[in-house]
């Protein structure tokens, strides 16, 4: 058997509705990735649906991203290696090009440029990621968000995946600007919530997870987000986007809010699950 040309790492908990979304893509071309699909806790058919994708699959019982993640990696071979969120898709050329680039290098981490579907969505919900897909924190070379690949110097930089909310905030956080990319000519799309109730619960984990990693021995206040300065001058640089600034200010103010309270109490942190985006429209 070849070398496979990467290795890919899809941790799924009960993802059996949207996996073969995800993996249909990553068989388009030429079959030289190594798609890993870690299946945690599940209580429905992720499993057998990615082993007929032509998936290697991992099952176990223990719950949690985190153990999912690190189970994939150990059973891994290849480098470089993608972390693909299930929710999500690819097209398998466009990931080659990345894990391309990463193998030629400086590069140690990269990513598509991000697309997100939002012809499902409510209008608040458009509003608001009209105003968050034209941030620099999106524009300016993401690597997160449901995918990133990582180089093996780039893996290197970290042992295992630690047991916190958000591995993207963690990821992002290791690598300068000059040492991650966003691969032009390349996307990736993400699949957002329908309604607003569930862009609250999705977007507090995600200020959760910033809070939490800036809180941690060593980490960094700020990190996977953009310098407000920098962000006020793209928005007032486009009127058009100016009526749906108050939706985005107001969800980032309550989101901040509830990250916060949640931090604070101390108590175990629920993981807010979007379903609205992962069954039929």
């Amino acid at each position: 058997m070849s070398t496979p040309r990467g290795s890919v790492v899809v941790p799924a908990h009960d993802e059996g509705a949207v996996i073969e979304r995800c993996l249909r893509p990553l068989r388009a071309g030429a079959g030289d990735l190594e798609v890993v699909v870690v299946a945690n806790a599940c209580t429905d058919d992720t499993a057998e649906r990615a082993r007929a994708l032509g998936a290697r699959v991992v099952e176990t019982a223990v719950p949690g991203k985190a153990n999912a993640l690190n189970l994939g990696d150990e059973a891994c071979t290849a480098f470089p290696r993608a972390y693909l969120d299930a929710d999500v898709s690819v097209d398998g050329e466009d990931l080659r090009r990345v894990l391309d680039v990463l193998r030629v290098g400086p590069a140690l981490a990269a990513a598509p440029r991000l697309r997100v579907d939002l012809s499902a969505s409510s209008w608040p919900v458009r509003a608001y990621y009209r105003v968050w897909t034209a941030l620099p924190y999106v524009t300016d070379d993401l690597v997160g968000s449901g995918f990133y690949a990582l180089s093996r110097a780039g893996r290197a930089r970290f042992g295992r995946f630690p047991d916190a909310t958000g591995d993207d905030t963690f990821v992002r956080a290791l690598f300068a600007p000059g040492e991650r990319v966003s691969v032009p000519g390349t996307t990736f799309t993400v699949h957002p919530p329908r309604t607003l109730a569930a862009l609250l619960a999705i977007k507090t984990r995600a200020r959760f997870s910033v809070a939490e990693h800036a809180a941690a021995p060593g980490g960094a206040a700020g990190a996977g987000g953009a310098a407000p300065a920098s962000a006020l001058r793209r928005l007032a640089a486009r009127p058009a986007l100016w009526p749906a600034v108050p939706v985005y200010a107001g969800v980032g103010l309550l989101t901040r809010l509830r990250a916060r309270r949640r931090l604070s109490s101390g108590a175990p942190v629920a993981w807010d699950r979007d379903t609205t985006s992962r069954t039929p429209a």
